[in-house]
């Protein structure tokens, strides 16, 4: 029947998100608790050692505490490779720490292992292999040792490293996808019949000569985004120049610097509203009958107290952060701004045409206006979603022109660019900060930590991450040195690039700001403590150590069997569900129907999947070789032969299927994004004549990291 048929065209979308997630599964990682004086430097320092995890590590009994710590050591094994990985590639080495490390926490794995195999019975070694390969996609043990035992500075190291991870990834993905749409053969600039003149192949060899389009190409821009860079740096620079020839330009926005809060804030009564935007303006909505407006805003600190200082005629409005992330006002008070008094109606008739072809146009006639509204408590509203890419020709031109839209992050960010004496460079924008060391560069992603003592940024390198004091004078204080990893373009030719890996290190010292207006007021209060070193966790006390978790941890859906297919044809139908506590990932999302195991059908495509490997294991493999010189791209191709049909569940995370087809086993998989990771289920069903059904939740689900 039909529902077994899906469209080429949704296939072909579906089979794209499952090799994004599988490239991205175990990029994210949860923060860390920050814990002591900040600091650069070797990572590593804040791992635990051995005999750390071996001490405080403890479960409802001897086997279940020895799991425990095998699935640790072998979870921060997996945790350093891509570190390392994202650093020097999968042929570069380990620096001495680190293969110290690594080599001390695999060989205390494999003693533990080695032991336990040599003193129980066969039995009881695979139950206990089982028990730890539990253990290491189990997001509630999780939870419970990784704040303990890794500090903050390996956390924001393995965040930036994950970030550089996912960031070539796309690259890859964008020049696939680039070389589809653009053969090498086709375009004006390779057709002497189009470009007799050869002026579009003249322009390409100029865009590919100028440096802003190597640096660009070098961060990470595809050759359409970067050329379309080129293009608009050149025409804003023709803009300017032409705007100092007449003088029109004085009034020009001066570059702002400094810390500033993102965010849409709401009354209970939907009035007003208030947004705080990325370049450090305030919009505020619906203050009575005034006209949307925006005014310049400001950030005031004093201590533990963070005020938005709002411009604004007779007085300023100033809103208090809430420690719940929402907004206090100052209540009732006065507000200058516009309304519309009127309209402005013009009768348009072209010359020559009847009155069928004319148009009205109204403009709107704005006047001053002073009211009153009431800012009360305005609460925090969450992030949109990024904007969906544009496609067709539309998604070229917006290539060209600005790169794929992207969300943007809430919170407290920072804005502009700064410089150090040691001759490192930073530059902020909402999503990353760029870090420039002599030749090298590269985009790392950054928090922002809004303390008593002031705020503190989050560098998260993954060739070293460090920290940021922001002090009264805007400048940004850390210590230490990090080393940047990037790379550098080798050859173009055409819109085939070549690059070669560049790394150099930097002294962090002070960061002075190179704009001239500063978004944060000054203070009188002392300066913040220069970072100068992150700290591990404090080791816990004895009866402190890890409780055990309840030992009934759902193990993988697909470790069990279905039972053998029956191999007759009948009409039935499936009726898919998922059940969550809170928001449901599901809802949405896709499902794949099968009739082998992922873990099979990854290994018949391939795919280097370990022996006995869960789905999500299976998912990991292919993420590796993802990045691997082999690639992945036919095996993505590969992988629809093997579905079945494909389903989309509604918004209440249901769907039913209805065929006339083969009973016995299927599988359904599916994969989402979650909080510090993904959800991977491969749930098996034998199905049978007549109503079957399908449930996905939190027990059948593998949670990956």
């Amino acid at each position: 029947m039909s529902a077994w048929a899906p469209s080429s065209a949704f296939s072909f979308l579906l089979r794209v998100r499952i090799l994004v997630y599988a490239a991205v599964l175990c990029f994210a990682c949860k923060a860390a608790l920050a814990q002591g004086p900040p600091a650069s430097g070797d990572y590593t320092t804040a791992m635990p050692s051995v005999q750390r995890v071996e001490s405080e590590i403890k479960g409802s009994d001897p086997t279940d505490t020895l799991a425990r710590q095998v699935a640790i050591f072998h979870y921060l094994n997996s945790y350093m490779e891509q570190i390392k990985y994202n650093r020097v590639g999968p042929r570069g080495s380990y620096t001495p720490t680190e293969a110290k490390l690594f080599d001390g926490y695999r060989m205390a794995a494999y003693k533990i292992t080695q032991d336990y195999t040599k003193s129980h019975t066969a039995a009881e070694t695979a139950a206990f292999n089982h028990l730890w390969g539990r253990y290491l996609f189990d997001g509630k043990f999780y939870d419970e040792w990784y704040p303990r035992l890794v500090g903050q500075l390996a956390t924001d190291t393995k965040k930036g490293a994950d970030a550089g991870l996912a960031q070539s990834y796309q690259r890859n993905q964008d020049r696939i996808q680039h070389g589809l749409n653009h053969p090498q053969s086709g375009g004006p600039a390779n057709d002497p019949v189009l470009d007799p003149m050869g002026i579009f192949a003249g322009a390409q060899k100029d865009m590919e000569n100028d440096p802003k389009t190597r640096r660009c190409l070098e961060l990470g821009g595809t050759m359409d985004e970067c050329e379309g860079s080129a293009i608009a740096n050149i025409g804003k620079a023709v803009e300017d120049a032409t705007a100092r020839l007449i003088g029109t330009n004085g009034n020009a926005e001066k570059q702002q610097n400094g810390v500033v809060l993102v965010g849409s804030y709401r009354s209970r009564t939907d009035l007003p509203e208030v947004a705080l935007t990325w370049n450090g303006k305030a919009v505020l909505r619906k203050c009575g009958t005034l006209v949307d407006d925006t005014h310049a805003y400001t950030l005031r600190k004093s201590g533990a107290t963070t005020q938005i200082v709002v411009e604004n005629e007779p007085s300023p409005i100033v809103l208090t952060l809430r420690p719940d992330g929402s907004l206090s006002g100052p209540g009732n008070i006065a507000v200058k701004g516009n309304i519309i008094s009127g309209y402005h109606n013009q009768y348009n008739c072209p010359a020559g045409t009847s009155h069928f072809n004319c148009t009205t146009s109204s403009t709107p006639i704005y006047s001053p206006s002073m009211q009153r509204c009431t800012i009360g408590q305005l609460a925090s509203q969450p992030a949109p979603p990024p904007p969906p890419k544009p496609t067709g020709i539309m998604g070229q031109i917006s290539s060209m022109i600005g790169g794929h839209p992207v969300a943007t992050i809430y919170g407290f960010r920072v804005l502009g660019p700064y410089a150090s004496s040691t001759g490192m460079q930073l530059s902020f924008d909402n999503r990353y900060v760029t870090l420039d060391c002599g030749q090298a560069h590269v985009n790392v992603p950054y928090t922002v930590d809004d303390t008593a003592s002031g705020f503190i940024i989050h560098v998260q390198n993954g060739g070293g991450a460090f920290l940021l004091a922001v002090a009264p004078d805007n400048t940004l204080r850390g210590s230490g040195s990090t080393t940047v990893s990037g790379r550098l373009v080798t050859a173009i030719r055409g819109d085939d690039v070549s690059f070669t890996p560049h790394s150099e290190s930097c002294n962090i010292g002070t960061f002075a700001p190179k704009g001239q207006q500063n978004t944060m007021r000054a203070s009188n209060g002392p300066v913040p403590a220069v970072p100068a070193a992150y700290s591990s966790p404090t080791a816990a006390p004895a009866s402190a150590s890890v409780a055990a978790v309840p030992t009934a941890v759902a193990a993988p859906a697909a470790l069990a069997a279905p039972t053998a297919p029956s191999g007759t044809r009948a009409q039935f139908r499936v009726l898919l569900s998922s059940n969550f506590s809170g928001a449901n990932p599901l809802a949405g999302q896709a499902v794949f129907v099968t009739r082998k195991p992922m873990n099979q059908i990854l290994r018949e495509l391939g795919v280097a999947v370990p022996a006995r490997a869960t789905p999500g294991q299976a998912m990991q493999a292919l993420q590796t070789q993802c990045h691997s010189t082999q690639g992945c791209s036919a095996i993505i191709q590969g992988m629809s032969k093997y579905y079945v049909t494909t389903a989309k569940l509604d918004a209440s995370g249901k769907a039913t299927l209805s065929a006339t087809a083969t009973t016995g086993p299927y599988y359904f998989f599916a994969i989402v994004p979650a909080s510090g990771g993904s959800l991977v289920w491969d749930v098996p069903a034998n199905l049978t004549a007549g109503d079957n059904t399908v449930a996905f939740d939190e027990g059948n689900a593998e949670r990956l990291r």
